[in-house]
């Protein structure tokens, strides 16, 4: 009888993809083997990542629907480790989508969901798939904190892949969000990491350092890049158009139009027969550009022409095949009502469990509102850990999630019995809470207890000693403003008042 263990290639294959041909055969081969006799789960989890594969070789529709009925058949039974793996998925197939909301809200469901004892190497890719979704979402300081999460995860647990990974994409969402000098510097960084662990430069690697170099100006470096690389048979056709379509443009930006056009030419004989209609078409507006560049404005005007033709229809085609995805995904009303939790569970930030800065921006303007129709007050106050990166730095990164976790608890016990208050995490040490019907001197006083109850937590089993204080700017409505952003910049300048008089004080006005 043949071997129905887990297979020891399984783990590694759902933190990372590789070839994914040799993933498809990997599994295929297993489950015709093994599907028979192996535990339930672990077929499941095989098929899982024969789902993914399916979808990055276009069975979007197929995939699609088997992740969704393995996420059912883990929730049916309790499975929670194979539930957040096929909440990732899903965010990840709705993220290449374009669907951000959707796969935020699987994204976050993948953090939320996976369980307490669960690898470190397992949460920090399901970081990273979160910092994706946010930075999908517009939210970058909060993509960019998560991609950060996983990095320090992954180098804990010595997995140079993963911490790569987290660098990579911290890296060109930096680029992506035009913060360009900061993109340069861990660019850099990200380079000469990769090259000392692995002694070259995967494809999306050299693509994330090259497009800073050429967006930067370093063109050169840029083509020294792209000069490392072998295009063995081993790299998808996808990732391969995609690395010489970016090394046209550098050529052609450099003035190498000789050089550019020969790279066009090979971009177009990996694309034939492989079904690789968007790079085909942003080759279209590379040859264009080149076209131009030589002064051949006839044949740009052309290429131009059947370009847009072709983007149009390109795109028709995708949101047909999206409209038959999120039908795939969402076909059941029990799905639809998953989706509604997930939903909620996007408001979440997945280390503290309070409500996160979107919802702040998605609601706060509401609350006031109603407060105010009503003729009752609102206090908002911003709450800042005071020199918390001493914490990190002197225990660890561990003992400071701690600190932060234990905090939320103490704001979230002060507004959880508020009718219409919330608690939030705005990001790194920063915190708000909203307490409706509270005027100043109420909030001050609700404030002040909350500081209290801060500071008076027994913290030296988790801070090595040092102490944990906060500082506290409230503003209230309709004292200081009617609208969400003058309320929240009272606060914010109440907040850095109490910083600058000594930390660990609420201040309510100034």
């Amino acid at each position: 009888m043949p071997d129905p263990s887990e297979p020891p290639w399984l783990r590694d294959l759902e933190l990372t993809v590789g070839s994914y041909d040799a993933v498809a055969v990997a599994a295929q081969q297993w489950l015709e083997q093994h599907a028979a006799h192996a535990d339930a789960v672990v077929v499941r989890r095989v098929e899982l990542v024969d789902a993914a594969v399916s979808t990055r070789r276009g069975l979007l529709e197929d995939g699609a629907t088997q992740m969704r009925e393995i996420r059912q058949w883990a929730v049916d039974r309790g499975e929670a480790y194979l539930h957040a793996r096929a909440e990732r998925v899903l965010g990840v197939l709705l993220r290449r989508a374009g669907e951000s909301t959707a796969s935020l809200e699987h994204a976050v469901a993948a953090v939320n969901v996976l369980p307490a004892e669960t690898h470190p190497t397992v949460l920090a890719d399901h970081l990273v798939c979160l910092g994706d979704a946010l930075a999908l979402s517009g939210s970058i300081d909060e993509a960019l904190e998560e991609y950060l999460r996983a990095e320090q995860l992954a180098r804990a647990c010595d997995h140079d892949e993963l911490y790569l990974l987290a660098l990579n994409n911290r890296t060109y969402t930096l680029y992506e969000d035009a913060r360009l000098d900061e993109a340069v510097l861990l660019a850099d960084e990200l380079v000469a990491a990769t090259l000392e662990v692995t002694g070259e430069l995967p494809l999306h690697t050299l693509d994330t350092a090259a497009s800073i170099y050429a967006a930067a100006g370093r063109l050169e470096e840029a083509e020294r890049l792209f000069a490392m690389v072998e295009f063995t048979d081993d790299v998808a056709p996808e990732d391969a158009s995609e690395t010489l379509l970016s090394l046209a443009r550098v050529r052609r930006q450099r003035g190498d139009l000789d050089g550019a056009r020969q790279t066009l030419a090979r971009v177009a004989a990996v694309c034939e027969g492989q079904h690789l209609g968007a790079v085909e078409i942003r080759a279209l507006s590379e040859w264009a550009e080149l076209s131009a560049a030589t002064g051949d404005y006839q044949r740009a005007f052309e290429q131009y022409k059947q370009y847009h033709e072709r983007l149009l229809a390109q795109r028709v085609v995708e949101q047909e095949a999206r409209a038959r995805m999120m039908q795939a995904i969402f076909q059941t009303s029990q799905a639809r009502a998953e989706s509604e939790r997930f939903r909620e569970m996007s408001y979440r930030d997945p280390l503290t469990k309070l409500r996160n800065r979107r919802y702040v921006d998605e609601h706060l303007s509401e609350l006031i509102d109603t407060q105010l129709a009503e003729g009752r007050s609102l206090a908002v106050a911003f709450i800042d850990l005071d020199l918390f990166k001493r914490i990190n730095d002197t225990c660890s990164h561990e003992a400071g999630d701690e600190v932060l976790r234990r905090v939320a608890a103490v704001l979230d016990g002060a507004t959880r019995h508020a009718a219409g208050g919330f608690s939030a995490r705005m990001g790194g040490e920063e915190f708000l809470v909203a307490l409706p019907d509270h005027d100043r001197a109420s909030a001050e006083e609700r404030l002040e207890d909350l500081r209290r109850a801060v500071e008076d937590i027994d913290w030296d089993g988790t801070t090595c000693g040092l102490p944990v204080t906060v500082s506290i700017g409230c503003a209230t409505a309709p004292d200081d403003g009617v609208e969400r952003l003058l309320l929240l910049g009272a606060a914010d300048r109440r907040l850095y008042a109490a910083k600058d008089a000594g930390r660990n004080r609420v201040v309510s006005l100034r």
